[in-house]
């Protein structure tokens, strides 16, 4: 007998539990954690340019100055990881080579030999990667990260009217000669924090702050 035979007879499930069941087919019970989880997108964060990540509108008005990132790699796991392809996480871009002759995202070529100016010296870009004690606020590090996730490394998708490889360059140009980047008039971008004037509007990189935190909530570095 089931339960439409026995009307009569009150439920041994409390109605709140009941109602919050989801049924996917004859006999599935998924519970409700597993259906929010379900819901969110995978490994994919809602980016946006420099200049727009201000103000984070993903108006109709606003289109072609945000996107979908995925799949990006942290610049630590590049830096660790370079030696061998055969190593399950080596995530360099494709089509590389790790002996010469070098592409441009090969693990030893040298970091100036993309990136401007001679800050790093003869450093690779596994070595800035991996991290250096003379790079401010690993500003150095995590633009590398970039570059390679633009690249395609770990599979990653960085829209290019996101961030391309020549806007990663100029952050790091003007960062390496200025000491800050400024992604629109009259705001400033140091490593960890953001300014306005002179006033810290975002400080640290866990709120976004910065070029590191720019890269990181946009999930343009992992």
């Amino acid at each position: 007998m089931n339960e439409s035979q026995r009307p009569e007879q009150p439920s041994v499930e409390p109605q709140p539990i009941r109602s919050r069941r989801r049924f996917l087919g004859a006999g599935v019970v998924v519970p409700p954690t597993l259906l929010t989880l379900a819901s969110q997108p995978a490994l994919g964060v809602t980016c946006f340019t420099p200049s727009r990540s201000l103000s984070r509108n993903t108006s109709v008005s606003q289109q072609g100055k945000n996107g979908e990132c995925t799949n990006a790699e942290s610049p630590g796991n590049y830096g660790h990881h370079h030696t061998t392809k055969t190593d399950a996480a080596y995530h360099w871009p494709d089509k590389n080579t790790i002996t010469p002759p070098l592409t441009l995202w090969s693990p030893d070529t040298p970091f100036h030999a993309v990136f401007s100016g001679a800050t790093f010296g003869t450093k690779k870009l596994w070595e800035v990667a991996a991290g250096l004690s003379n790079d401010n606020g690993m500003v150095g590090k995590h633009l590398v990260g970039a570059y390679l996730n633009i690249k395609g490394g770990n599979g990653a998708v960085i829209p290019p009217h996101i961030l391309d490889v020549d806007g990663v360059k100029r952050i790091w140009n003007e960062w390496d000669t200025k000491g800050y980047y400024e992604p629109a008039a009259g705001v400033k971008w140091y490593a960890d924090y953001t300014m306005v004037g002179s006033a810290i509007t975002v400080n640290g990189v866990a709120n976004g702050g910065g070029i590191v935190g720019y890269l990181k909530a946009n999930g343009i570095v992992g």
